[in-house]
């Protein structure tokens, strides 16, 4: 299946997290841990613990700061043991600590020339709050290239639907059956540029070919739906989360903007005829996107120029060095030539950036190394972590086993379409729900008195809603009938009501289509207890002492060490 959601990456508090240690210097009185010769202070947990707080958004309490204790502590001993069994010295560790290095110096760069001209303001952290509680409904027909995307545009302009395109663009049997519907979507959920297309789109709008990092996408919003409580008391609550967000995307378009400018000035130029070669010889692989200088290709157009820029030009030879230094995972997006010369003039770009830093003395500070440091060893980390989840099998008598204990688990939640009516004044409450037991139609009413203006356009229609989309109010409102309508409700100043127009009910997914999730659920749990296990075995080796009365009252809201 063809699948543009862009997996979200979530923050495990137990997991994967490495911090950088001292060396036993400090006072037996500001140590919360010893593992060898190696201790954590107070200081540092408390830095790193107040991070780890902020970034996954957990409530601290003294449970979560000695499990977070203890995990720093395990992931000191797993470092401990790579480096006992020698994985910083293979090639591989090798190849790696010279990608941080780079990377740590191109961070170094973009923090002291792009995120300085980043500036946030308040409207936009609330404009991100409002797209945060809104949900669309979309459809997308899909190409790999420019070419192919425009043609299926030209089709719909001519008359034909989504649903005839999708049965010959898609292999996915669902895609083809649902004319590309990917369902509701959210922030943060899609491809940035996809997103940001879908969300200025009106319900019925299609949009023209949307480049993303697979290819091509066209784009038909069929409903937009948004949480009836936009407040401010959730806003304020939710403020700092949001802005880093914010933040966030305010930086990745800073990134490609400066990306941009550079291949500007850099003037790139492509002998466009050669990559196309070069792409063809790719596909000749048995293995796409392998470089290979062995090949009959390779050997006739090794010292012929490639492109040409204005801080140097790359022939076929030093071309294909360079990208054999990338990983597989880096070059999957290339799926044309146009690809594989935007993934080029990125090569140029990174090695003229990391130039500059280097004249700049980017990387000669303790904070430099010390950045270089944390991310090798979290990388040492994950190997040793990676070693013990290969070793897990997990029978499929174990899977169906767990999917006939836990059949509600994957139960696809039942949905309700409902309208709403939304106003800040108790008369106008008063007035509208008399109208309403009057037999006033509730949709005649949305449109004129809703202060929500995109549901009053469509008569109150909100789109479709699980229970859990609805908080607190989820049990009372899915209570109703098709043709109910309950209200109003009161909350901070406003007062809402809301009308059940159709339901769908709850359906169970079978075992075949949640085999993989079942496997991958087992294994991690069975990973986990391996891991606290291998820990235990190895505190006896690294002697290691905890003292975790000493966090327990810890300040987290000033520095431990502030005179």
């Amino acid at each position: 299946m063809f699948e543009i959601k862009i997996k979200i990456l979530t923050f495990s508090f137990l997991l994967g997290f490495t911090t950088i240690f001292a060396e036993m210097s400090h006072s037996q009185s500001d140590t919360v841990a010893i593992i060898g010769k190696k201790i954590i202070t107070l200081e540092e947990f408390q830095k790193y613990y107040k991070e780890k707080i902020r970034k996954v958004g957990l409530t601290d309490n003294g449970e979560i700061r000695i499990k977070y204790l203890q995990n720093l502590v395990d992931d000191e001993i797993f470092l401990l043991d790579a480096k006992m069994k020698g994985i910083d010295k293979t090639k591989s560790a090798i190849t790696e600590y010279a990608r941080i290095k780079a990377q740590e110096l191109l961070n170094a760069y973009s923090k002291k020339i792009i995120e300085p001209a980043i500036s946030i303001s308040e409207q936009d952290i609330k404009s991100m709050y409002i797209k945060m509680n809104t949900k669309i409904k979309v459809k997308h027909l899909y190409a790999l290239n420019l070419q192919d995307a425009e043609k299926l545009y030209d089709e719909i302009k001519n008359g034909k639907s989504f649903e005839e395109l999708a049965r010959v663009v898609f292999h996915d049997e669902q895609l083809k059956e649902y004319g590309g519907d990917l369902g509701y979507i959210s922030v943060d959920e899609m491809d940035p540029n996809f997103e940001a297309a879908a969300y200025s789109m009106k319900i019925g709008e299609i949009s023209q070919p949307i480049k993303t990092v697979t290819g091509y996408s066209i784009i038909k919003v069929e409903d937009i739906k948004q949480n009836p409580f936009v407040i401010e008391s959730e806003y304020l609550k939710a403020h700092d989360r949001i802005k880093a967000f914010v933040a966030k995307r305010a930086y990745e378009n800073a990134a490609k903007q400066y990306s941009a400018n550079q291949k500007r000035e850099l003037e790139i130029k492509f002998d466009n005829a050669l990559v196309e070669k070069l792409y063809q010889s790719l596909e000749s692989f048995s293995k796409k996107n392998q470089f290979e200088k062995s090949s009959s290709f390779y050997q006739k157009n090794k010292n012929r120029m490639v492109v040409r820029t204005k801080s140097g030009n790359w022939n076929m030879s030093h071309l294909i060095s360079e990208l054999q230094l990338t990983s597989e995972d880096q070059r999957k997006w290339i799926h044309n030539a146009t690809d594989l010369e935007d993934f080029i003039s990125g090569l140029i770009i990174r090695k003229n950036t990391l130039q500059k830093a280097e004249v700049a003395h980017l990387g000669e500070s303790p904070e430099f190394e010390k950045s270089v440091d944390y991310n090798f060893n979290t990388y040492l980390i994950q190997q040793v972590e990676k070693q013990l989840r290969d070793k897990i099998y997990i029978p499929d008598e174990s899977i169906k086993a767990y999917y006939n204990e836990n059949r509600d688990r994957f139960r696809k939640e039942g949905e309700m379409r409902l309208s709403s009516i939304l106003v800040d004044k108790q008369s106008v409450a008063d007035s509208i729900e008399k109208l309403l037991v009057g037999g006033i139609s509730f949709e005649k009413l949305a449109e004129e008195f809703s202060m929500q203006t995109n549901t009053a356009k469509n008569k109150g229609d909100m789109g479709i809603f699980r229970k859990n989309d609805l908080g607190n109010l989820g049990d009372k409102v899915f209570g109703m009938n098709p043709g109910q309508w309950m209200g109003p409700i009161s909350d901070d100043g406003k007062y809402l009501f809301l009308k059940c127009t159709s339901i769908k009910p709850p359906v169970w997914r079978n075992l075949s289509e949640v085999s993989e999730e079942i496997k991958e659920t087992l294994k991690t749990l069975s990973w986990y207890k391996s891991r606290i296990d291998y820990a235990s075995s190895l505190k006896k080796e690294f002697q290691v002492q905890l003292f975790p009365e000493k966090i327990t009252n810890l300040n987290l809201l000033t520095n431990a060490y502030e005179r």
